[in-house]
């Protein structure tokens, strides 16, 4: 046989990326080799290329019972005409070739049309050149069956087997319009490539759970679709693992890619392989990922094999927890790599949670450095929120721990500075530093703040006094210096009740955080008006108000003056209105009207079930955020939407404008919108209603 039609080149660094398949015999001399071999005196890359061409070593036996299951397979298989390049044979040919895709060591695959169902495939066919075409074609079969038996988005599905007017086998495939990951591989980010494997992993998961190994998972055999497609090919070398055993009477070969070759296979141990197989695959891509190399290399076909089967990993000076995943998923031995497919998955996981902990925590160390004197609450809350979101991905963050506290005892300390003791003091305790010398400053400082506090008291009678329920409040802590008579009247407390104590101590506040949002507001301008939100009678039953406040001085004391507004009919009667209006949207619900609605007090969107069909979005996933809405818009329509929207909150204005949307098909679809501003009792624009309405 000529060496120079061999599809594998011995001496090219590509032919390590080639997938082989090799006799034990074959396996066993490259294992015996000695280092530094020569190997054109041993003339091993010959006997590699003739068992590279040939795929058999098994006995006469095995290939009559491979001949005759070949035959039965075949005896279902539907006929097809195919048409080859530049070949008119038949007017209505089932398939046409358009051009040739790509080319391996055992199979071609082309672009065609297929003309039942009017679309574009691909058509996969053995090579006409092969040695042991018999054991090929069922080798093709099989690998046909293996791929139609696993419904999964990360296989590439198989549309139907044939065999053309020549009897030739052939398969055709859904085309993907992409590249195969490893032309892309080295562009994207590390992220990026984590979660393509993440997708190829799914994939070999689903299939040992059909009880199948993949055997050759490499960047070149996955597909990377134009929409975000990761899908899994080449099953040419799986394997049922129900079958090993007849696998290993049949079969004096085996087969894989060496630069990525478990040692089982390099070794030819039928009797190790096993699904660990290919979590040792997952974890060579991820080493490829994380280090730029392969696991195995060589400088030629052979040393890559030895390579493989001795388990030498290319040395890297990368490090980090990705790196011990792969290693542990690249143990020599198999019951030292992850169990299952899972297990390697949650790994990864976890590091991305660890990663993703990490950065947070940075980014808080970053915000707590660029606070300099004011203790600013949505400063500190946002510091807070980062380090639990951290702590939650990662309990074990120690970092994100001593971060913590450090930003707990600055806000103490600031708000200390600012004279509000009792929530300094309230933060100490939270932190187990009641007993601290920082602790102790902040009450001696207390005291000497409450005394000023009974001096200035005989200054309020005339607030007293005042028809409007209203309180006289220090500040910046919060402590009640007077009540007067109408807000006993409005609340049900007498004034010995409220006297002397702290505002968050009475919860009065239905949402607390409301409170913070106006101290805040207080602390920025001295003034607040028309401050809306619920309080609690002393009974319970809440109250709808709206406050208004000013900062005072009193005998050089801050003190805000609140008066309060009872709207509990006004909101009773806004509730009425608003469940009217959900009445009315369950009607529109019924009559499939694409309706929904803008919230502008809280920036929120609310949509009809009419309008998730119309765009295709899934209503389990929550109504889309603004944002994600102008993603469906036309490019050039987004600012003309903008514009139109921000006139109706900002003057009233209704609308009505038609855009190209995308559809549920992926499309971009003409859509009348309609919009009309809502206002308030008091006149405000709180809400923009409307209809969508699809144009033909």
């Amino acid at each position: 046989m000529d060496s120079t039609n061999s599809p594998v080149e011995i001496d090219s660094e590509s032919s390590i990326h080639l997938t082989i398949e090799l006799s034990q015999q074959t396996l066993k001399q490259i294992a015996a080799m000695p280092s530094g071999a020569d190997t054109e005196t041993l003339q091993l890359d010959r006997l590699i290329q003739l068992d590279c061409r040939s795929s058999h070593h098994g006995d006469g036996a095995g290939d009559q019972i491979l001949a005759e299951i070949s035959r039965e397979l075949e005896r279902h298989l539907p006929r097809r005409h195919v048409a080859r390049i530049g070949e008119d044979d038949f007017v209505d040919p089932d398939y046409r070739l358009i051009k040739l895709l790509g080319s391996g060591g055992t199979a071609v695959v082309y672009q065609a049309h297929q003309r039942a169902v009017d679309r574009e495939v691909a058509l996969k066919f053995l090579r006409d050149d092969l040695a042991d075409p018999e054991r090929s074609r069922h080798r093709f079969l099989d690998e046909a069956q293996v791929i139609g038996s696993l419904d999964h988005p990360n296989v590439i599905s198989i549309h139907e087997v044939g065999l053309d007017q020549d009897n030739e086998v052939f398969y055709a495939m859904k085309r993907v319009d992409g590249t195969t990951w490893n032309h892309r591989l080295d562009k994207q980010s590390t992220n990026q490539n984590i979660e393509i494997l993440l997708d190829v992993a799914d994939a070999i998961r689903y299939a040992h759970s059909r009880g199948i190994i993949h055997r050759d998972i490499k960047p070149e055999n996955v597909m990377l679709g134009q929409f975000g497609e990761v899908l899994l090919a080449d099953w040419g070398l799986a394997i049922r693992m129900d079958e090993l055993d007849a696998y290993e009477r049949t079969n004096d070969s085996i087969g894989g890619t060496p630069a990525y070759m478990a040692p089982e296979l390099a070794l030819g141990l039928w009797s190790r392989i096993s699904t660990r197989t290919d979590i040792y695959l997952l974890g060579g891509l991820l080493y490829r990922i994380v280090t730029g190399q392969t696991p195995h290399r060589g400088d030629n076909l052979i040393e890559c094999v030895r390579a493989a089967a001795d388990n030498l990993i290319q040395p890297t000076g990368a490090q980090g927890e990705l790196v011990d995943i792969a290693r542990r998923a690249m143990n020599t031995q198999p019951e030292d790599r992850f169990e299952t497919v899972d297990e390697f998955v949650a790994a990864i996981r976890s590091q991305q949670n660890h990663a993703q902990s990490i950065q947070l925590t940075r980014r808080a160390e970053k915000r707590l450095e660029e606070i300099q004197d004011e203790a600013s609450t949505e400063a500190f809350s946002y510091i807070e929120n980062l380090l639990s979101d951290a702590i939650d991905l990662w309990p074990e963050n120690d970092r994100a721990v001593e971060v913590r506290v450090k930003a707990k005892v600055r806000h103490a300390e600031l708000l200390v500075e600012e004279g509000d003791f009792e929530s300094a003091l309230s933060i100490y305790d939270s932190i187990g530093m009641s007993d601290s010398s920082l602790a102790q400053e902040a009450r001696r400082r207390h005291g000497e703040e409450q005394k000023k506090i009974r001096r200035v008291s005989r200054y309020s009678t005339l607030f007293v006094n005042s028809p409007d329920p209203g309180l006289l409040v220090k500040m910046p802590e919060g402590t009640i210096i007077e009540a007067n008579h109408a807000f006993g009247e409005m609340f049900g407390y007498s004034q010995q009740e409220v006297l002397n104590r702290k505002i968050p101590d009475l919860r009065f506040w239905v949402n607390p955080s409301q409170r913070i949002e106006m101290v805040s507001l207080i602390r920025k301008n001295r003034f607040i008006d028309e401050f809306e939100t619920q309080l609690y009678r002393r009974d319970g039953e809440i109250l709808d108000v709206s406050i208004a406040g000013r900062m005072v001085d009193v005998e050089g004391q801050s003190m805000m003056i609140s008066t309060i507004r009872d709207l509990s009919r006004r909101k009773a009667a806004e509730r009425e209105l608003e469940e009217s209006r959900s009445r009315l949207r369950d009607l529109q619900r019924l009559a499939r009207l694409a309706t929904w609605s803008y919230n502008v007090v809280d920036d929120s969107i609310s949509w009809s079930e009419e309008l998730f069909r119309m765009t295709g979005l899934d209503p389990s996933q929550g109504t889309p955020t603004r944002q994600k809405f102008y993603e469906l818009v036309h490019p050039e329509d987004r600012d003309r939407l903008r514009s139109v929207v921000s006139d109706a909150v900002t003057h009233g204005r209704g609308y009505e404008i038609t855009i190209r949307q995308l559809n549920a098909s992926g499309n971009y679809q003409t859509v009348l919108i309609r919009g009309e501003p809502i206002r308030s009792e008091s006149g405000k624009i709180v809400e923009v209603y409307g209809v969508s309405m699809p144009q033909p």
